[in-house]
């Protein structure tokens, strides 16, 4: 976990070089000013933790909202639905290889999740904005394990016991595990106004979300554009 505590930091750092504005936080480079915004974002997600055993690093995609009711503020409210995919570790497919007689050679997990989150804003300079954000919501996690085949058959899942034909070669899913559960967030991140309202910006979040065995940790870091 610590080694992605300093690229947090260090969105603040590279932020706090410029110098703040004498001005009102109302004075701030949104223009003209909005209380609602869209945004959408994609990235790359990092395994932290136990996860890493299980769960390589992927990418992610999502979009959002943020509210801010009063612009003499500097708090607003953001809601973000974000989709995560990982590829399966062999320490992973090794595992389920040795407890089970079908054929495994490759797996992911993926992630959907909906997460509010209250944010702060600091303006450090006339085109640009830190933010600190953190939140709860929920996520549901599917892991899959998949045999990659040359033509198309009757497959069963070993798990739940479900089995249906595919007549299509290729990778089949053998076995799968779903739940869902709550998860927290918290992150930083810096934004850069692009005129008309718009913004451009970079943030990195760790999440957990609380599975039963053990939690699912991993960090997003995104870019994005918010309009």
């Amino acid at each position: 976990m610590r080694r992605y505590i300093y690229p947090l930091g260090a969105l603040l750092l590279l932020g706090a070089a410029a110098q703040a504005p004498a001005q009102s936080y109302v004075e701030r480079y949104y223009s003209p000013q909005q209380h609602f915004h869209w945004h959408m974002d994609t990235g790359y997600a990092a395994t932290t933790g136990q996860t890493g055993d299980i769960l390589d690093g992927g990418w992610t995609v999502g979009g959002g909202f943020t509210w801010q009711p009063d612009f003499s503020s500097p708090l607003a409210l953001r809601t973000d639905i974000n989709y995560s995919r990982f590829n399966a570790t062999r320490q992973l497919i090794g595992i389920n290889q040795a407890a089970d007689q079908t054929e495994i050679d490759d797996g992911y997990g993926e992630i959907v999740d909906l997460a509010v989150d209250g944010e702060y804003r600091m303006p450090l300079g006339p085109y640009m904005t830190a933010f600190a954000l953190a939140g709860v919501g929920v996520a549901h996690r599917r892991l899959a394990l998949t045999q990659t085949v040359p033509v198309g058959g009757y497959f069963c899942d070993p798990w739940f016991g479900v089995c249906e034909f595919d007549l299509e070669p290729g990778a089949v899913v053998v076995a799968s595990d779903d739940t869902t559960r709550f998860a927290w967030n918290a992150g930083l991140g810096l934004d850069f106004a692009l005129g008309n309202g718009e913004t451009f910006f970079v943030e990195a979040r760790f999440t957990r979300m609380q599975t039963a065995a053990q939690p699912t940790d991993f960090v997003p870091i995104r870019v994005g554009l918010e309009f």
